[in-house]
This record gives structure tokens, C-alpha cells and sequence, in this order.
């Protein structure tokens, strides 16, 4: 039995893919699994050819020990048990955003190089979080107010000016406007996948207006927009994912500071980059398992096929052109269509990458269970630094919280609840629609509550949030209650303590 690389728990085991042997179970890879021919997101290593194809596109593979078959699940663990020890004492310097922590760093005494505290990001937070919850930490994590961007950090093209957006306007005022935005924006995009299908002419003009229209209501209320955007619809048809990414990259763009026309191009990469989906044969797009070389070499087409049917009937500004194309590039040169690698990815690429994965990860796949939006974070973080841009990640984090607005959560007193507003102060502090008591029966008469207001269950606890949930979890969608009509509320009088 080859001995792992090194262990992140008993439960998983980080092996580098010359050590894979059959029935081992792959829980996670060394990159996005949509970046590989694995649309499947977890494999039981059984043939050939599923080891061929890791062995090109991944450096080292997690193994789940746990679903692992009997003999070499055994094997494993006795040797994870064996070399725990000796791993946790030659424990490798953590990267946080691909830069060593200082006092992760080799560096001689007097080596004249400043040596600064240890940069709080969200990450770090959320990492401490997941601690607290596993009985590592004995308080949760309170965050701060966002910080603001380093431009040199973010790698931005020379020239670009980035400038402050006011507070965001009451979510409860803002929720019908992006309600009405959302439903004009997937309007069109479906309009505009059908024309694309069909081979009819579509004009730029309809979607420059409801890009416009939709960074509006971004502008005026991120919130209530990824509200809106998280619980309206769950469809995994290309353009509502389409419509997603736009909304992230919008709430990215505007967390850094971009200008109102810079989320205009932003919104139109995120619309358009993935139409060329509509051309490929759905059951491809949907095959369960692993793609042979021909079918993944057809599916990486929808970038340039996309891009192609674009251009015969609308002329794009050269900014989303360039988005819509790297968006599946990769920092460490493993992405398409060209391979290309670090700064050869423009911004708007770069930017792209992260919101199309994430909407990827937490959206309900023929193939693939949704992952609870902190998991897919989580897995963002991962890849940070090698895949993603990893200044570009924290940002990410930042526009749209650890918890995203419209995420289904579970409280420490058992309760489901949905995130319906961010508090600016304390992001893990948001304000919570209660849907269940803790028996996760069905309230009646769902209530908010303010977590920051610090309320407390029976036993005078305070209350917080225990884990995020995916959609779906317990029986429970956030669309319905969406459908019921109600809206998130800014008047005090409406949230229970």
C-alpha cells in the first residue's frame, strides 16, 4: 500500500494521483470538477480510463476513506492512523489567497524583508467558523466592515479608477424593483437562446438595456437582488445560470469599486458567456459520470461557438468579448480555450471564472447535488491561488457573505431559517427569516429575527447561526415561500428577538 501524501483527517486523504488505486472513492480534486471531463462531482475509481483522466488534469485527489471499498479503506486508514502524528508535526505552511502567512515564511533573521501581522480576511473567519463548529473553537468569529480593495493587489488593468458606492437603500424597498429587473433580464436572455438555437438574428441592444436595468437594482441593493436571484428559481437552464453569474459579477464589481459602466460589461459577460451551451446536444450536457476525449473536447466548444453565433448579429464591446472567452482560463494554465496562465487573463476573465463556478456549485445539476453556498466557498478557497485569483476570491466573500442572502441555515437552537439581509457591521450576524421550529416542522406564521441584536434560545444561549444548508434540505425550498409573496422587512416592529 502506497503511503499518502499527507492527511487532511481520517476521513480524507490526499493522495497524488501516481498513488491512486482502484476503489478508492475521489471526494475532491485539486481543481473545479466542471474543469475536468468529471462532470460528476465524487467518483469510484473502477477502470482505466477514469485513472487516466485524472492523472491528466490533477496533481493530487482527496479520497474518502469512508466510501472507499473494504480492503483499501482499511489499508488506508491504518496507514492515515499510523502517520497522523508525524504529518501534524511536518505540517506545510498554510497559503491563505497564494501568499504565505508571514510567520510561514523561510526567511533568515535580519533578512531585512518587513514582517507583518498575519491579514484577517473572510476566509480566515469562515475557516475559524467551520473550526467552532467541530469543537476546535470555543467562540464564533465576529467579522468586520468589508475592507477596501488593494488595486495593486488586484492585479487591475493601469488606469482603472475605482470609486465608493453609497450605503444600499432599505431591502424591503428594493425587492419588487429587482424582482421586476430579474424577470425582464431572464426574459430576454430566454428569448435570446432561442433566437441562438434557431439561427435568427438577436439584437444587442434589448440586452445592453436589461444589463443596464439589472445593475440598476444591483447598485441601489445587492441584497435584495441576490435575494431575489437565490430564491427566485432554481432552473438549470443556461440562461437563468447566465442571469445568476451576471448578478454576482455585478455584486463583485461593485464590492470592488468598479464603475457603473465597467457592471454593465461585467453583467453582459456574465449573460452571454456561456450561450453556446445552447448549441451543443443536451444529453451530452447532461451525461452522468466521465466524458470521453471527443465529448469533452465538444463541450470546451460552447466558449468559441458562443462567441461565433454573438458576433454574427451584435457587436460586442471588445472588454466582453474577452470575458466571455477566458472565462474558463485558469491561473495555472489548465483552463480553455487557449490554456492561457496568470496576468495573460484579463480582469473581466479572471472576475468571470469565480462567479461562474460558484453559481455552478450551488445550482441543482442532473448530475451533481447543489452545495450549501459556504461549501462552495470553502471550495473557492481551495482553489484560490492556483485556479482562481485569490485577491479576487476574498472580494468575492466580501459582495456576497459567508451566508449568502436567500440561504437556507440551521440555528444553533435547531431552527431553519433563510438569510434575508446582510448587517453591515457583523456578516455572521445577518437577519434571518425563521421557517421551522426545532423540530424543523413548518411554522405557520414564519419571523424574522436579527441576529445581531443578540438574542438568545431557552436556555439563554445565544442564538447563531449552526451551518448553512442547501436548498432543498429538509424538505424545505426557499422558493416557496418566495411564492407566498413575502419580501424581507426593515421594520424593527416585524423582527422577533
Amino acid at each position: 500500500m502506497r503511503v499518502p501524501t499527507e492527511s487532511a483527517s481520517l476521513a480524507r486523504v490526499r493522495f497524488a494521483v501516481d498513488q491512486l488505486e482502484f476503489g478508492m472513492f475521489v471526494a475532491e480534486l485539486d481543481r473545479p470538477w466542471l474543469d475536468t471531463p468529471f462532470l460528476l462531482q465524487g467518483l469510484l475509481l473502477r477502470t482505466q480510463d477514469e485513472l487516466r483522466v485524472l492523472r491528466q488534469h490533477c496533481r493530487f485527489v482527496y479520497v474518502d476513506i469512508s466510501r472507499s471499498s473494504g480492503a483499501v479503506a482499511q489499508s488506508i486508514r491504518r496507514v492515515a492512523t499510523k502517520n497522523s502524528a508525524a504529518r501534524a508535526a511536518a505540517r506545510r505552511p498554510v497559503r491563505l489567497f497564494g501568499r504565505l502567512r508571514p510567520q510561514d515564511r523561510d526567511e533568515p533573521a535580519g533578512s531585512g524583508r518587513r514582517q507583518e501581522g498575519p491579514r484577517e480576511s473572510p476566509f480566515g473567519r469562515l475557516k475559524a467558523w467551520v473550526s467552532g463548529l467541530r469543537g476546535d473553537e470555543t467562540e464564533t468569529p465576529r467579522d468586520s466592515v468589508p475592507a477596501t480593495p488593494d488595486p495593486a493587489e488586484l492585479d487591475l488593468p493601469a488606469g482603472t479608477r475605482l470609486q465608493r458606492y453609497p450605503a444600499p437603500a432599505p431591502i424591503h424597498e428594493s425587492v419588487p424593483k429587482a424582482d421586476r429587473s430579474f424577470t425582464r433580464s431572464a426574459d430576454t436572455l430566454r428569448t435570446l437562446a432561442d433566437d441562438l438555437r434557431s439561427g435568427a438574428g438577436a439584437t444587442v441592444r434589448d440586452i445592453d438595456t436589461v444589463a443596464d436595468d439589472l445593475v440598476g437594482s444591483i447598485v441601489e441593493s445587492p441584497d435584495a437582488m441576490l435575494w431575489v436571484a437565490r430564491i427566485r428559481d432554481r432552473h438549470q437552464a443556461t440562461y437563468h445560470h447566465g442571469l445568476r453569474v451576471a448578478v454576482y459579477l455585478a455584486a463583485l464589481g461593485r464590492q470592488m469599486g468598479f464603475p457603473r459602466d465597467d457592471l454593465v460589461r461585467l453583467s453582459l459577460v456574465g449573460m452571454l458567456a456561456d450561450v453556446g451551451k445552447t448549441l451543443l446536444p443536451q444529453e451530452l450536457l447532461d451525461k452522468p459520470g466521465v466524458l470521453t476525449p471527443a465529448e469533452y473536447t465538444v463541450v470546451k466548444r460552447h466558449v468559441e461557438l458562443g462567441l461565433g453565433a454573438l458576433r454574427k448579429s451584435m457587436k460586442l464591446d471588445p472588454r466582453v468579448e474577452q470575458g466571455i472567452l477566458q472565462h474558463h482560463e485558469r491561473l495555472d494554465g489548465s483552463g480553455y480555450p487557449a490554456g492561457l496562465s496568470g496576468a495573460r487573463i484579463g480582469i473581466y476573465g479572471r472576475m468571470a471564472g469565480i462567479a461562474d463556478c460558484f453559481a455552478a456549485l450551488t445550482t441543482e445539476r442532473p448530475y451533481a447535488k447543489a452545495l450549501a453556498p459556504q461549501d462552495a466557498l470553502m471550495q473557492l478557497n481551495k482553489w484560490a491561488g492556483d485556479s482562481f485569483h485569490a485577491a479576487l476570491v476574498e472580494q468575492f466573500v466580501q459582495a456576497i457573505g459567508i451566508f449568502p442572502v436567500g440561504t437556507l441555515v440551521e440555528l444553533s437552537n435547531h431552527e431553519v431559517a433563510i438569510v434575508v439581509a446582510h448587517n453591515r457591521v457583523r456578516r455572521l450576524e445577518p437577519r434571518v427569516l425563521v421557517l421551522t421550529c426545532p423540530e424543523k416542522k413548518p411554522l405557520d406564521r414564519p419571523f424574522e429575527r436579527d441576529l445581531l441584536t443578540g438574542p438568545v434560545d431557552g436556555h439563554g444561549q445565544p442564538i447563531r447561526i449552526a451551518r448553512g444548508l442547501p436548498a432543498g434540505a429538509f424538505g424545505i425550498e426557499p422558493r416557496d415561500y418566495y411564492a407566498d409573496g413575502f419580501a424581507p422587512s426593515d421594520d424593527p416592529a416585524l423582527v422577533a428577538a
